[in-house]
């Protein structure tokens, strides 16, 4: 294909695109040239395993090194190293290690150092060692170890709040490319700022600092008509934290330079072409568009225009032959060659940057040979045997998984077939019951005191197999429960009574209006019990009368309504008699006043807390075990005569019970399944209980408390007893009458607070 075939937009790109890699190509030379007469340079990064899955990482430069600045991250899981001086010499930067705890190690130069970022599949310990080429960086497979760990350099520690440490001013911009920009000022230099994004907002937490009151509010930035539509700065414990809420697509950008930080949110302008795009990825091509108009060309000349555009090497195999005619415009160049491969019955396979293309019969019949043939190797290669340790699963739940899973094995024969006979249909056959991901002669077996896997298969599976146990033996997270269970008693009560009582002796009785009467004496009293103490006084040979004003029933009172007993509290009376006698009369009226009132307030609060692993349910309970006896009589028939008596006890378990599944999220948040359940004694005679209990799946940040129940229950009793009529009566009435009053309030709150617990990157 010669410059002159090619379209003259199309020319115009492939000049503009050749100048383009030129500039960048030399000024690449250039300063690759400049940063390799200075410093130390990274030649080479090996690596090694040692016993128990630990990596030893071996950085190779042509000179000494300094001790490295280090941190390391949880989420994710990762060691950076920064050596100062050191200038990257790799040809590929990236390291892929993937065993025991490492998945890789990047190399990333910048202007003053190379910073080496160890990638982990969990969190880890490690240790630094400096050698005469270099320095070894030991990543730890295990918690325990007593070697020494390379602890954190101050710079990157977290610090402590110190009063310089502060935020001293908060503004925002409009920024250049119609996106929002946020400055904040600070009062020192060592600030360390975390910028991220979660649910659609933008946190950055300010580590350490802390924010003056007036700054501490909420500013809505809507009218600049920027992305950014309100930002939030609260003091969030030992630091500041600031929530920035965006709105459409967006991108952001964080930098901090001395003592201001800078946070820059531009829009994401979605153009016609990105539109364009979007749909061929959605169909599967992502190749640069190119417009084609070919009619009756060769299809191999076809190719090797698709060839030339792309740069790409294409191997076309003899029997394509025949004609296409092309009339494409601007469609992505994988699209346009796979319509020229659909047209003709063609297809292809792609290694790297070679595409094979062939008819579609030509290239199955070449995999099949080849199936067949890796189907001998495999069941003729010899068999290794390797022991893999597991650190934090058990052994045997991990082989139950390796065993548990059903593959489709492409190439699997039977031992001792005849190849040569075999048709397609025996390379896609379903495995039995007893294959998993090892191959037909692979087996493992667990070895329950070293918690180890034992496995023998051929090389390539096992290597598999190691990268599959390395993935799923993993810590689990775990999580702390804390619950506050908070019940607040509030009670009153009044009690108000009278008891009045008139009782009257006269002698020779008459009617009113008449001069003598035949009636005889008169004794009067509250009640039949009353007359009789005072007859029998009459009656004796004691001197002087016995009126019955006694307490309780039977008495000589006519009104008994006197006040009662809260608790085991008494209440407070007032009593009074008036006695009267004279010649052939005697009387006495008593009168007793009693009130008592009480008012009372309690909080119980009760306060479980667990720990447990992510997605295992856990349980506590606290509580007492009551036994009551409970008498049982048996009647006999035939007159009615009783039969023995006999007993039973029942025991009766009142207790505080708290059951939590806790599931961490992908963004460190808690989502809990919970069940509360208190029983609270009522009654001991006979024994009652009262249940309160809440069954519920509640979603929390880490660390945040929420109220996950509550109940509220408020009683008002108002109790009148009182003679009739009488009672009635204003003011006196309230001698012929008692009142009662009870107001009890109850309110019970659940407060649970879900705290993850990370592990420690580094013990030193």
């Amino acid at each position: 294909m010669t410059a002159s075939s090619i379209p003259t937009p199309l020319r115009a790109r492939f000049s503009k695109s050749v100048a383009l890699v030129a500039a960048f190509l030399i000024g690449f030379t250039a300063h690759g040239l400049g940063h390799a007469q200075s410093g130390a340079n990274l030649t080479d990064v090996l690596y090694s395993k040692l016993p128990g899955d630990d990596i030893q990482i071996n950085i190779v430069t042509d000179a000494e090194l300094d001790e490295p600045g280090s941190f390391s991250t949880d989420s994710p899981a990762r060691i950076a190293l920064d050596f100062f001086g050191l200038k990257n010499q790799l040809a590929n930067p990236r390291t892929l290690v993937q065993a025991g705890k490492v998945e890789s190690v990047l190399a990333v130069e910048t202007a003053d150092r190379t910073r080496l970022v160890i990638n982990l599949y969990d969190s880890a310990r490690y240790s630094l060692t400096p050698t005469d080429d270099g320095y070894a960086i030991t990543v730890f497979n295990t918690r325990i170890n007593e070697s020494d760990v390379g602890a954190p350099k101050p710079f990157a520690q977290r610090p402590d709040i110190l009063p310089d440490n502060a935020v001293t001013n908060v503004d925002f911009r409009r920024s250049e490319a119609g996106g929002g920009k946020m400055v904040v000022d600070l009062s020192n230099d060592g600030v360390t700022v975390d910028t991220r994004e979660r649910d659609g907002e933008i946190v950055v937490d300010l580590l350490g600092a802390s924010l003056p009151s007036e700054l501490e509010r909420r500013l809505d930035v809507t009218d600049f008509a920027t992305p950014v539509q309100t930002i939030d700065a609260f003091q969030n414990g030992d630091n500041v934290r600031m929530v920035i809420v965006p709105q459409g697509k967006s991108q952001h950008i964080s930098f901090q330079s001395g003592k201001r930080f800078t946070l820059v949110v531009d829009p994401i302008i979605v153009t016609e072409e990105d539109l364009r795009n979007a749909e061929d990825v959605a169909l599967g091509f992502e190749g640069e568009r190119l417009s084609i108009n070919f009619q009756k060309i060769d299809v191999r000349s076809a190719l090797a225009v698709i060839a030339d555009f792309t740069g790409i090497n294409f191997v076309t195999s003899d029997s394509v032959q025949g004609e296409v005619t092309l009339n494409l415009k601007d469609v992505p160049w994988d699209q346009a060659l796979d319509v020229i491969l659909r047209t003709k019955g063609l297809s292809q396979r792609r290694t790297g940057d070679i595409i094979w293309i062939a008819p579609s019969d030509e290239i199955r019949e070449f995999e099949e040979k080849e199936l067949r043939a890796n189907a001998v190797v495999a069941e003729f290669a010899p068999l290794s045997t390797e022991v893999i340790q597991v650190n934090y699963a058990k052994a045997e739940d991990i082989s139950e998984v390796i065993k548990s899973v059903r593959v489709v094995r492409q190439g699997s024969v039977p031992s001792g077939a005849d190849v040569s006979n075999l048709g397609g249909a025996a390379f896609n056959t379903t495995e039995t019951d007893t294959n998993s991901i090892l191959s037909a002669r692979g087996s493992v077996t667990v070895d329950e005191r070293t918690n180890s896997l034992l496995v023998q298969d051929v090389p390539e599976k096992i290597k598999a197999l190691r990268e599959v146990v390395a993935k799923l033996d993993k810590p689990v997270r775990q999580v702390l429960i804390e619950t506050r269970i908070v019940e607040a008693n509030d009670s009153f009560s009044r009690e108000l009574g009278a008891r009045l009582g008139f009782q009257r002796i006269t002698e020779n009785a008459r009617f009113p209006g008449v001069n003598d009467s035949n009636i005889g004496d008169v004794v009067t009293s509250g009640t039949t019990e009353g007359l009789t103490v005072i007859q029998d006084s009459r009656s004796d040979d004691e001197p002087g009368l016995i009126f019955d004003n006694s307490r309780g029933t039977p008495g000589g009172l006519a009104v008994d309504l006197g006040a009662n007993a809260i608790g085991t509290q008494n209440p407070s009376s007032f009593a009074f008699d008036i006695f009267r006698t004279g010649r052939g009369f005697a009387h006495l009226i008593t009168l007793e006043l009693s009130a008592l009132e009480a008012d009372g307030r309690g909080r119980v609060v009760a306060s479980p807390r667990l720990v447990t692993a992510n997605q295992n349910e856990a349980m506590i309970s606290q509580g007492q075990e009551i036994t009551a006896v409970a008498d049982v009589v048996a009647g006999g028939g035939g007159g009615g005569a009783a039969g023995g008596g006999g007993g039973f006890t029942e025991t009766i378990e009142a207790e505080l019970t708290l059951r939590v599944t806790p599931q961490i999220t992908p963004d460190d948040r808690v989502i809990m399944d919970v069940s509360i359940e208190q029983d609270t004694i009522i009654g001991l005679a006979p024994i009652v209980l009262g249940t309160q209990e809440i069954d519920t799946q509640v979603l929390a940040d880490n660390g945040e408390t929420v109220v996950i129940g509550g109940i509220y229950q408020e009683t008002d009793n108002i109790d009148v007893v009182k003679v009739p009529l009488l009672g009635d009566l204003p003011i006196i009435g309230n001698l012929f009458k008692q009142r009662s009053v009870q107001k009890n309030r109850t309110e019970l709150l659940i407060f649970l607070t879900p705290k993850i617990i990370s592990p420690k990157l580094n013990l030193g």
